[in-house]
């Protein structure tokens, strides 16, 4: 006891305000990290309630989506009779997210969804003479971009085989081609039935009722009833590969009758891998080449108009 007291009466004043000191200041830094905590506590739940809201602001966007895809035309028919003429416009087909597609409102009456569009790209006038040489995209692609469709559709491209089915499914389509050669000579072949089955089935295509007055010839008769085969996917009925040999997805048989994702060739050129159709213009490659489809329709009683059912499904 009487050493402490004297250990104690022996600190100077200096030092005993500077333990003083020491002990404000552990006491504020005490008080400090208190209050950090507490910020820190409030913070974790501010963000949880922001993760909550962003959550609900999802839900609540996918909710949106749903409803204007639900608005949304299926294809370029029903575009038409909602009054919409736009050679590019937005539709939901059957069951799939929205998309842009291409649209031909002229043709026949209009109404047409373009599954193919070939076709060289614009050249400035001086150089027109130079056309065939202007690069074109490939068609020799795999099953899975023959699927889900590629290029642009302001453009060359493919719609895809899933929207294909989507729309054939349930509801009879008319098919068009459309051609023109390195001449400037146009054809055309109009079929009254067109479906394309499920990639389960290998989107097989059936297609007939070919319109007796078209000029192209029935480049599809023999393609009828015929799976899709690209590079990665034989599916043909030869002994060969046909989209190995001859490039590009198509309903091979043994091989082709027709070939519009075969290769662009340059004017002039003839070749068995070509965009061709047979019928027409036999092996010479073509300058351009349309493929659209629309439903059939047919008038009902009452000056409705409905759909005629499905054969062959």
């Amino acid at each position: 006891m009487y050493l402490l007291v004297f250990l104690v009466s022996t600190l100077s004043a200096s030092e005993v305000i500077g333990a003083k000191r020491r002990c404000e200041e552990v006491t504020v830094l005490q008080n400090e990290m208190q209050t950090l905590k507490e910020e820190n506590q409030l913070l974790h739940g501010e963000v949880t309630t922001l993760r909550t809201a962003v959550e609900n602001l999802g839900q609540s966007l996918e909710g949106l989506s749903k409803v204007v895809a639900r608005s949304l035309p299926e294809d370029c028919s029903q575009a038409k009779a909602r009054g919409a003429w736009s050679k590019v416009t937005l539709v939901a087909p059957p069951g799939m997210e929205p998309r842009e597609v291409a649209c031909d409102q002229q043709t026949d009456g209009g109404g047409w969804t373009l599954v193919l569009a070939r076709h060289p790209p614009s050249a400035p006038r001086h150089h027109a003479r130079h056309e065939q040489q202007i690069h074109r995209i490939g068609f020799n692609t795999s099953w899975e971009d023959y699927k889900k469709g590629f290029g642009d559709v302001r453009g060359e491209f493919w719609l895809g085989n899933e929207v294909l089915h989507a729309l054939t499914r349930d509801v009879p389509h008319q098919v068009h081609v459309h051609l023109t050669d390195w001449d400037g000579n146009t054809a055309y072949s109009t079929w009254d039935y067109f479906r394309v089955s499920s990639e389960t089935d290998k989107y097989r295509l059936s297609v007939k009722e070919y319109r007796p007055d078209s000029t192209a010839g029935d480049g599809f008769h023999h393609h009828n009833s015929h799976a899709f085969s690209t590079y990665d996917f034989d599916n043909d009925v030869y002994p060969d590969h046909c989209a190995r040999l001859f490039g590009g997805g198509w309903w091979y048989f043994k091989c082709y009758e027709s070939h519009l994702t075969g290769e662009a060739l340059r004017q002039g050129q003839e070749d068995h891998h070509g965009l061709v159709w047979i019928t027409w213009q036999s092996f010479r490659s073509l300058k351009a080449a349309t493929m659209m489809i629309r439903p059939r329709v047919r008038p009902c009683k009452l000056g409705q108009v409905c759909v005629k059912p499905l054969e062959g499904r």
